[in-house]
């Protein structure tokens, strides 16, 4: 009986927890409704977001748990600097493919997006390795302000 016990703990334990390195680094698109919002270049702690309107966003990465982190953004030039900060639950519905829901952390405000991320890519765009290393050899200076 305990060995049992002792294998479908096991397997619940293997089944829910998501391979957190699989969602830490790569490029991945972003999808809402089926529509493709953008594309995430992300390595460790940080992200660049490129959105279908050119725009883009750096944002900084805490994981809380095999399942969640906090993600805020954070400007090149530190002034206006968005201040809430949003909790990103996720699970692996396929290899290399999120479900994500995304609500937000610090505030009251009503806000829930529900979206798919799927990793095209082990690698990142070169243009975005510099200052995806910068930021993530110098976080302890941002976790500081």
């Amino acid at each position: 009986m305990k060995k049992i016990i002792s294998i479908l703990i096991l397997i619940l334990i293997i089944g829910c927890n998501p391979k957190k390195e699989d969602i830490k680094y790569g490029t991945f698109d972003l999808y809402n409704n089926d529509s493709l919002r953008g594309t995430i270049y992300r390595m460790n702690n940080f992200q660049i977001e490129k959105y279908s309107d050119n725009s883009e966003l750096i944002a900084q990465i805490d994981y809380e748990t095999d399942s969640t982190y906090l993600i805020n953004g954070i400007e090149k030039n530190q002034i206006g600097i968005d201040s809430i900060i949003w909790l990103n639950k996720y699970k692996e519905v396929e290899k290399n493919k999120f479900k994500i829901i995304v609500t937000p952390y610090n505030s009251d405000i009503e806000y829930r997006f529900d979206g798919i991320l799927i990793k095209t890519n082990e690698q990142i765009e070169k243009k975005y390795i510099d200052t995806l290393n910068y930021l993530n050899e110098n976080y302890k200076k941002f976790n500081e302000k």
